[in-house]
């Protein structure tokens, strides 16, 4: 029985040996938490965040009452907005034409790149921000109107 048992925990050992591991169980939430998601949007334009150094992350909520703007300005970092109820324009240096973006979509600025956002509808919008900034750098600086004719 001696050599039964070794060869039939050799062959035990063997096919371990050669089937995949499997994956580790996640673990469940644990005590009183509990997550809310605050903006969800899509965007068609590729988004790349690259930092050099320390970084401060700013999420700002932002209200645009009918026919309020930002007026032009810049980020040293990069913006990710989620538009969450109602309609904002956007131009930027590169675009002088207002592209309008609504609830659901998402739109990345790259750092440094002069914009302005405002709502030209008659209901009030809503923005969540994201800002990825240097640390200790100014949220945004003045921009003047590259689109000015």
């Amino acid at each position: 029985m001696t050599v039964r048992a070794s060869t039939v925990a050799g062959i035990a050992v063997a096919v371990c040996a050669v089937l995949p591991a499997a994956p580790a169980g996640a673990t469940p939430p644990d005590g009183d938490a509990a997550r809310t998601d605050l903006a969800k949007g899509t965007t068609e334009t590729p988004v790349s965040i690259t930092t050099d150094g320390p970084t401060t992350l700013i999420v700002q909520s932002l209200v645009l009452q009918p026919g309020a703007s930002s007026g032009w300005h810049t980020h040293p970092g990069s913006e990710l907005s989620v538009i969450t109820a109602g309609t904002v324009a956007l131009q930027t240096a590169s675009a002088c034409g207002p592209v309008t973006y609504s609830a659901g979509q998402a739109v990345f600025i790259p750092a440094g790149v002069p914009h302005r956002v405002d709502n030209p509808s008659a209901s009030e919008a809503q923005v969540v921000l994201t800002y990825t900034l240097p640390v200790d750098a100014p949220l945004r600086g003045d921009a003047p109107d590259v689109c000015a004719k």
